[in-house]
């Protein structure tokens, strides 16, 4: 396959990405935002930090926009943050990461509930199980 090819799939997974995955009040671009809609609506928290050049992340977003159970836990149930590993040195350092992929569960304080440092063994499953045990 020649690379325009390549670049014209690229865009259509990332198009996809976009539309599937929630918005508007299940969506925070902040953690300090994240923290008051959680409040607001009685929340938990779905902290994902990523990398745009981590291969890893982009399976999981893949997974993300694949998965309707997850994507109807996150609506009902989640306020859902993205923060990229790279400009949030902050959230890097409190939760001492040293790469991407990393997710979540945080309280309506921003306390930690669970979490999974890398990619889940077993992909989206395991961070479907964390969220619904989060919810116990």
């Amino acid at each position: 396959m020649n690379k325009s090819v390549y670049l014209i799939i690229i865009v259509v997974v990332l198009g996809a990405i976009y539309i599937l995955i929630p918005g508007g009040e299940s969506q925070a671009d902040t953690l300090e935002e994240g923290i008051r809609l959680a409040r607001e609506q009685d929340k938990l928290i779905f902290l994902y930090v990523n990398g745009n050049w981590c291969t890893y992340c982009s399976l999981l977003e893949t997974q993300f926009s694949q998965s309707e159970k997850f994507q109807n836990l996150i609506e009902e149930h989640y306020i859902w943050v993205t923060l990229a590993f790279e400009k949030n040195h902050t959230i890097v350092r409190r939760f001492k990461l040293r790469g991407p992929p990393a997710l979540f569960v945080l309280d309506q304080d921003g306390s930690l509930i669970m979490e999974i440092i890398g990619y889940p063994p077993h992909g989206i499953s395991d961070v479907i199980f964390m969220l619904e045990e989060a919810l116990r």
